[in-house]
């Protein structure tokens, strides 16, 4: 095979969608397609997203593929706990959390599929070394998270590295600057349990979300058989090992506590009386 493939794994965030619109505008070469898995529990803004990248990349010729291996969602709530990391307290009370299983088999083994269908490899045939190359989404704030791929049929590259190195912040003013202030929705899962406490509050303004993130962190406490040996409370959704119902969200500043300069001034003023600082 002499033709290697080029693409693009979208998952329709800041860096992956600067990726995919430079390549619209021209300002950086064509790949021959872009690639979202799907785990079937996006935000509404995401899928929202997605939908308008895909006319704009129509637009330059560059088709985006939608790939699935399920609904994440669902297969939670039928049971299957293997891939979702969720936060449990141990014997000693501590929180745990259980092993990340979701991008291997919601991101990952769907575009491995995929690709391998694009390059006409049928099953248990092996794919020819380096026949994709396949553009991520990393800028340079986050460098270290550039690795090789596992398949050694795909070759990770990394344009805001290499071709246009460029920040997550530099990325997002891009953006701006070429589509009329657009910003773009943070791309996860709706009940991720890597968010923080600033994403959950995001994601309860809108109620579609955060009422499925509620129905899904309730249903895990009431399933038969869920606790596995080293977990001595039920799965949570929060670090915080509570309901999501029962989770405080705001920030310290919008509890009305004092920042730690203000709270070292009126430290200060406590010790020495009246004394103007």
């Amino acid at each position: 095979m002499t033709y290697k493939l080029t693409g693009l794994s979208l998952g329709a965030g800041v860096q992956s969608s600067t990726i995919l619109l430079m390549a619209c505008k021209g300002e950086l070469p064509k790949p021959d397609f872009a690639m979202f898995a799907d785990t079937g529990w996006e935000s509404q803004a995401t899928y929202k997203h997605l939908e308008w990248l895909k006319q704009e990349a129509q637009k330059a010729g560059i088709p985006i593929f939608q790939v699935s291996l399920g609904n994440i969602k669902d297969d939670m709530l039928n049971g299957d706990f293997v891939r979702l990391p969720f936060y449990c307290r141990n014997q000693k009370g501590q929180v745990a959390m259980g092993r990340r299983r979701c991008t291997e088999y919601y991101k990952l083994r769907p575009i491995r599929q995929e690709l391998r269908k694009l390059l006409g490899i049928k099953p248990k045939h092996r794919a020819p070394k380096g026949a994709v190359d396949l553009w991520v989404g990393i800028s340079i704030d986050e460098a270290s998270r550039a690795n090789i791929s596992r398949d050694k049929f795909v070759d990770n590259s990394f344009p805001l590295l290499g071709i246009k190195p460029m920040s997550r912040i530099q990325c997002q003013l891009w953006l701006e600057q070429n589509y009329d202030g657009l910003v773009i929705p943070k791309s996860s899962c709706i009940g991720c349990p890597f968010h923080s406490n600033r994403a959950w509050q995001h994601e309860k303004q809108c109620t579609l979300d955060w009422q499925s993130a509620i129905n899904v962190d309730e249903a895990i406490r009431h399933i038969p058989n869920l606790l596995a040996p080293n977990e001595h409370s039920g799965r949570f959704l929060h670090s915080a090992c509570k309901p999501l119902t029962e989770i405080d969200l705001r920030t310290p500043q919008e509890k009305g506590q004092l920042e730690l300069f203000d709270l070292g001034k009126l430290t200060r003023v406590h010790l020495f009386g009246n004394l103007e600082i």
